[in-house]
């Protein structure tokens, strides 16, 4: 509804407005391999939408409501009990909301756990955590970052294995990102990190898509954009010694701790984003939490897979076998040509998204949560027809 001397009220019938939503969602949709932001549920969405109007009946929106009044109490508490209970999340574990992607905490990481003097390992598996070990070196010039495994050798087909990485003895963390999207390979066990060295986690394309084994954990992180919601805000999930105490004073929006001092409220938080991680945290628990996701990406990429196998090489996966994720396939095709035509052609037919990372080149499809198993059964469709027509 608007007011002014000039307008007269504006109202669109919540009946209509459902409608209308509904209408859309099932006539313009296409199927999106985005690695992210990426795709959401259709019934979020319409949630989402109707709340930017009017959310919980208090005829305000969500974009409009202030952080510090009850509505806003209610989003935030529900997102984080959510959070909670869908990831079997420990209760000596904080949860806190914080503003920015996963690389803004590349050096607060770094400045939080870090001491001067310290070293902390930090595996380089592909881009994202390339880039950590840059951001880690600028945020604590006086600590050691320490890379006991250089995938950049190996093209980053694989994670390390037993023998091919050396931790750090009394390193402060071992850091490492858990799926790597470009590429598509997967830790599918945590690494070993030297006795008593906690791990810390980048699970962004991954977070809430299989158990996590909290215990060997000091920290775990996560983007909104790939599985829970929109871009511009991380979840942080530490233990409580570790969140509580950073090694440094520090500006208090660089400072965990005081981010949850303040309840994830030190100022305007991002509002909108935080409620879309409540409702995605809701919608993964109602299809039947974080085992039922597991399920259903590993059903999604056995599909892809099955094709890339079958295919008698016309299309080459980038991750080695033992490795690969669930999450997102990589491949080739025979040629850069070929790749161009795949991606082209999948967009005319609706399935869009496909063109891989500028450092990995070839295809790839990004099939996170809310990703429904008949994207992947159309993907896998339109492989065979593409190698039938140009094998």
């Amino acid at each position: 509804m608007f007011w002014g001397s000039a307008f007269k009220p504006f109202i669109v019938p919540r009946f209509q407005r459902d409608q209308l939503m509904k209408t859309q969602l099932k006539t313009k949709r296409i199927w999106n391999f985005s690695a992210g932001p990426a795709t959401m549920p259709p019934k979020v969405l319409a949630q989402l939408g109707d709340d930017l109007i009017n959310v919980d009946s208090t005829g305000i929106g969500i974009l409009e409501h202030s952080h510090r009044m009850p509505t806003f109490d209610r989003v935030l508490g529900d997102a984080i009990d959510s959070c909670r209970q869908l990831g079997e999340i420990p209760n000596d574990y904080e949860i806190i909301f914080v503003p920015g992607g996963a690389t803004v905490q590349f050096s607060l990481i770094a400045l939080n756990l870090i001491p001067d003097g310290a070293t902390a390992d930090y595996p380089d598996t592909e881009i994202w955590s390339a880039k950590a070990i840059i951001e880690a070196r600028d945020a604590v010039p006086t600590a050691t970052i320490a890379v006991p495994f250089e995938g950049k050798k190996f093209h980053y087909d694989h994670v390390p294995v037993a023998g091919e990485m050396i931790p750090t003895p009394g390193a402060a963390y071992m850091h490492y990102c858990s799926n790597n999207t470009v590429h598509g390979t997967r830790f599918h066990l945590p690494p070993t990190a030297a006795p008593g060295t906690p791990l810390v986690c980048d699970a962004s394309s991954e977070i809430f898509g299989r158990p996590m084994d909290w215990k060997k954990h000091a920290l775990v992180y996560a983007a909104g954009q790939k599985n829970f919601g929109v871009a511009g805000m991380c979840v942080i999930i530490a233990h409580k010694d570790v969140i509580r105490k950073p090694v440094r004073k520090l500006p208090s929006m660089f400072s965990y701790a005081a981010h949850l001092d303040a309840g994830s409220r030190i100022n305007t938080p991002p509002t909108f984003a935080i409620h879309a991680a409540g409702l995605m945290f809701r919608w993964m628990i109602e299809q039947g939490g974080i085992r039922e996701m597991e399920k259903r990406n590993n059903a999604k990429a056995a599909l892809i897979y099955k094709e890339i196998d079958g295919s008698g090489g016309f299309y080459r996966g980038l991750s080695r076998l033992e490795c690969r994720s669930a999450i997102n396939v990589s491949f080739r095709l025979k040629n850069e040509d070929l790749d161009q035509k795949f991606a082209q052609e999948a967009t005319d037919a609706e399935l869009d998204g496909l063109i891989g990372h500028r450092d990995a080149g070839g295809i790839r499809a990004s099939m996170y949560n809310a990703m429904p198993i008949e994207a992947s059964k159309a993907l896998a469709q339109f492989m065979r027809d593409f190698m039938r027509r140009n094998g």
